[in-house]
């Protein structure tokens, strides 16, 4: 039977057409793969030509590589071993290594507690070699601190009677001071008389002395004794929570866990004669129990005692300044008390030791940097007036006139 539905050796002409369709089909597949097997030996050396290399060149290569690396890296260490020869080989952690560390024997267990500035204007007493030098404060500023401490003076004077501080900057300008001098600097703040809030602020911070300013008797400094110490028949002082962590805080005395101890030991009370009537009565408040120095005001006094502060600024102060200084330095010789105060200029440092001040301020935050960047002002512009005459000058005709 022919046509489209006969068969052909029982099979039916449509699979006799399907398997003739896949036979060619195997047979071009065929015929591609075996011209793919041909041509790799020519695109071997095509792969040659443009610089890719065969698997066995690339495996060679690789060892040459690592080979030039690791003489490179050997090369690198020698040479780094030469311009350093500490190159981290003789690392020693700053533990390891006490010459870096601060030098602050008078710091508390903790730097958030007060320093032992009782015992240091001790020392200093004892052995003028030991008078503490410091840096007075009047700009309320941690960032000003920070500076400051950075140099570890003995103390820093906070002037808080007179700076701007508030509340939350003198309490992070105190911390301030203790953390970045390492414990080294004690912060001494002088409080207004009257002011409650500027007073316990400081002494929860850590200050670790304070100043009372226009003091007259001696009753005021008892009064305010019972405001600075805790119980103990010595004061009043509020207890504050914030200022210590339940096992975890830690004291230098014994069954201190509170620091309680800590700060009647250490805080310092400095009261300050400013006035006539308080020059009257400075033997009087020199002998109150429980003072550790004392502090004399020139500005305030002279105004109230009719002199000319200008006179005194210039280094020519009436006589009977100088009366009233020998009045006040005898009552604190007289009761063994170190002063405490600033001087006008470095030179004044050895008088100021010889007449009993064991702890100086030796510059001021304001006149320190006003001074610095009017000198420098000063000798940028004479130098600039020096090249008069020469208007355009340069490093090959430029000179400068000579120095007068």
């Amino acid at each position: 039977m022919s046509g489209p539905s006969g068969k052909l050796g029982g099979l039916s002409t449509s699979v006799v057409a399907i398997i003739a369709v896949g036979g060619v089909a195997g047979l071009l597949a065929l015929i591609v793969v075996t011209s793919l097997i041909l041509d790799i030996p020519k695109r071997m050396k095509q792969k040659k030509n443009t610089g890719l290399m065969a698997p066995e060149e690339m495996e060679k290569k690789s060892v040459e590589i690592d080979d030039a690396e690791k003489g490179a890296v050997k090369q690198s260490t020698r040479e780094i071993s030469v311009q350093s020869p500490s190159f981290m080989a003789d690392f020693k952690p700053y533990s390891e290594q006490p010459e870096l560390h601060a030098k602050a024997p008078y710091r508390a267990a903790m730097l958030t507690q007060p320093a032992n500035l009782k015992q240091a204007l001790k020392d200093a007493q004892a052995d003028a070699s030991k008078t503490l030098m410091g840096i007075a404060q009047g700009i309320p500023s941690t960032f000003v601190t920070k500076l400051i401490a950075s140099t570890k003076p003995d103390f820093i004077w906070m002037d808080v009677e007179h700076g701007m501080y508030n509340r939350l900057t003198l309490h992070d300008c105190i911390h301030a001071a203790q953390h970045h001098s390492e414990g080294k600097s004690m912060v001494i703040c002088r409080v207004p008389k009257h002011d409650e809030l500027s007073l316990t602020t400081a002494l929860d911070a850590g200050c670790a002395g304070i100043v009372i300013p226009h003091v007259e008797s001696a009753q005021e400094v008892r009064d305010f004794i019972k405001e600075m110490y805790f119980g103990g028949g010595k004061g009043h002082r509020s207890f504050s929570p914030w200022t210590f962590t339940p096992g975890l805080t830690t004291s230098l005395y014994p069954n201190d866990p509170y620091n309680v101890q800590t700060a009647n030991n250490h805080v310092c009370l400095i009261p300050q004669i400013e006035s006539l009537k308080g020059l009257e009565a400075c033997e009087e408040i020199a002998a109150v129990e429980g003072i550790s120095g004392l502090m004399f005001g020139p500005g305030d006094y002279m105004i109230d005692a009719g002199m000319d502060i200008h006179s005194f600024m210039n280094g020519n102060p009436d006589p009977k300044f100088f009366e009233a200084m020998g009045t006040f330095n005898a009552a604190a010789a007289k009761y063994d008390l170190p002063i405490f105060g600033g001087v006008m200029g470095l030179d004044q440092i050895p008088m100021a030791i010889q007449t009993g001040m064991r702890g100086i301020a030796v510059q001021f935050d304001v006149w320190g940097t006003t001074r610095l960047f009017a000198s420098s002002l000063e000798a940028g512009w004479k130098h600039a007036k020096s090249f008069e005459g020469n208007p355009k000058p340069s490093m090959a005709n430029g000179q400068a006139k000579p120095a007068e």
